[in-house]
């Protein structure tokens, strides 16, 4: 591929196609921040590693780059992107521009995420979860991120794996001074009422200034938690303003998030709150609430059906101004979600979750078919032996597939619930199915129940399992089927269900398509333990 030639003049926003950035060539912008560009990028001579985020520095020399790289270097964690390189670029003009490359993350910010989704107190609560993980490994490694907020985290939707992103405001143990203002960076609904206050006691030395600790990543992560589950930011956390009274020493601190929102459950609501605690010793670890967190979403059960929003209504003239322009520029009102928007972006989800997994056993059957070979190369084979062994070690992978996706299908699976405002200031990153419940409208003219001792096989024209092996909410995968579980007082009574089958003690009966469009709310698949 040729490489471009650039003049003096050339925009860092805007490099072009096959630009050399040291080892790595950029394939495309992805969006322009504050302080960076953003492209896709590859290196050179290892283009089967895939694609990188690469981040350039808008302004020459920006030590802010040099700060994220090393925040990145010292927090490796599952939760926080890699970083693959750093350096300097030299412009054309002669200028240099520091630059750092991570792993690209196929997400959403955190909010957008919740926006196009409704999700349900588990699914809140496991990515509360994985924040806080990231902002335990963040302290252990004596750093403080300093700008928790929605924009700065990443969903990836294939998984609901979480990403802590954005460390450029971040700072640690010897790390350079690089502002002079009483306040480190941050934004400014995020920042704790204790950092306000230092800001503005009038008797604080001239040139002293806050320095941020762990706990005031915490408070962020509450505030960023109150806003997911309410839709609302708490009130202005500055005590000294009129909004922000409640946050003055012996305050009442916010409204819980359950009084906002009354479909919070209890153990959520706590977190929130404790996180958000006028005393910053009392808003615990990242690691105490992230124990707490992950204990919480192993015991809470969803109610079926219930995400943590209710579905938006036909048009009301009962709407006030305010609900009618959210309408507008959401799509739905404060608190509400818009169920067709929601059914379409966890079909999406679930298209691109099937591609991945798809592309994962082909790489891990390549992968495998590769050390066969080499193997047999090893052992001396001749062409035709090899070409023979060759062919087997294929067939055998292929079987260990389709047997490892069948073993998914014989255990039933219980289905649980699926359910950026301007204030966050907005930053560039470098970036289950839920279906719904369809009780069928049609059985098969096949007659009376049997009772079987091996899973039973489906019936021509049965409603089959996704890719993941689940069916839709209240079914039961079983032996490539799906079906629906009857109660009955007696299993005896299971041979007058029409179609019945009787399974491990329990009666099941078929389901199949329905004629009629799904009407009830979406759901989605339980999650695999992490």
């Amino acid at each position: 591929m040729d490489v471009p030639l650039l003049d003096a003049d050339a925009d860092v926003r805007s490099l072009p196609h096959g630009t050399r950035v040291g080892p790595w060539r950029l394939k495309g912008g992805r969006g322009i921040g504050a302080y960076g560009a953003v492209y896709r990028a590859e290196r050179v001579g290892h283009e089967e590693a895939g694609d990188a985020a690469l981040k350039m520095a808008l302004h020459p020399r920006d030590p802010r780059f040099k700060r994220e790289a090393e925040m990145l270097r010292r927090t490796r964690h599952p939760n926080v992107p890699r970083l693959l390189d750093s350096g300097e670029w030299r412009h054309p003009n002669g200028f240099h521009h520091p630059f750092i490359v991570m792993e690209r993350i196929d997400g959403e910010p955190l909010y957008a995420w919740a926006e196009r989704r409704n999700p349900d107190t588990r699914q809140v609560l496991r990515l509360l979860a994985q924040a806080a993980r990231a902002l335990q490994a963040t302290h252990e490694a004596g750093g403080v991120h300093r700008d928790v907020k929605g924009d700065n985290v990443l969903v990836r939707p294939v998984d609901e794996w979480l990403f802590l992103m954005d460390f450029g405001a971040g700072d640690y143990v010897g790390a350079e001074r690089l502002t002079a203002s009483r306040l480190p960076p941050g934004t400014p609904p995020y920042r704790s009422p204790e950092a306000w206050a230092a800001s503005r006691n009038p008797w604080r030395k001239p040139h002293e200034r806050y320095v941020a600790g762990p706990a005031d990543d915490v408070f962020a992560l509450g505030v960023m938690a109150y806003r997911l589950v309410t839709d609302e930011y708490p009130p202005f956390t500055d005590a000294s303003s009129e909004e922000g009274q409640c946050w003055q020493p012996g305050g009442s601190g916010p409204r819980p998030p359950s009084e906002v929102n009354s479909r919070v459950g209890p153990e959520l609501d706590a977190v929130i709150q404790r996180m958000l605690s006028l005393n910053p010793k009392k808003r615990g670890t990242a690691q105490e609430l992230a124990e707490v967190m992950e204990q919480s979403a192993a015991q809470v059960r969803s109610v079926s059906g219930e995400g943590l929003f209710q579905w938006e209504t036909p048009q009301s003239s009962a709407w006030s101004h305010g609900e009618a322009t959210d309408v507008e520029r959401l799509g739905h009102r404060l608190r509400r979600r818009n169920r067709k928007a929601v059914l379409a972006a966890v079909d999406a989800d679930a298209t691109k979750r099937a591609t991945v997994h798809r592309q994962q056993a082909v790489a891990g059957a390549k992968t495998a078919l590769r050390g066969e070979r080499e193997v047999l190369r090893a052992q001396g084979l001749s062409g035709f032996a090899l070409m023979a062994a060759t062919a087997l070690a294929v067939l055998l992978l292929w079987l260990q597939q389709r047997e490892s996706l069948s073993s998914q299908e014989g255990v039933p699976v219980a289905r649980g619930t699926r359910s950026g405002e301007q204030r966050d200031g907005g930053v560039t990153h470098v970036g289950d199915t839920a279906v719904s419940a369809v009780s069928s409208g049609e059985q098969s003219p096949m007659g009376k129940g049997v009772a079987v001792e091996a899973p039973p096989k489906p019936f021509p024209g049965q409603l089959r399992p996704d890719l993941n092996g689940r069916c839709r909410k209240g079914q039961y995968s079983i032996n490539g089927g799906c079906w629906l579980r009857v109660e009955v007082s007696d299993l005896e009574d299971c041979k007058g269900v029409k179609n019945g089958v009787e399974f491990e003690q329990s009666c099941y009966t078929p389901i199949f398509p329905s004629k009629r469009e799904p009407t009830s709310a979406p759901v989605s698949p339980v999650e695999p333990e992490r």
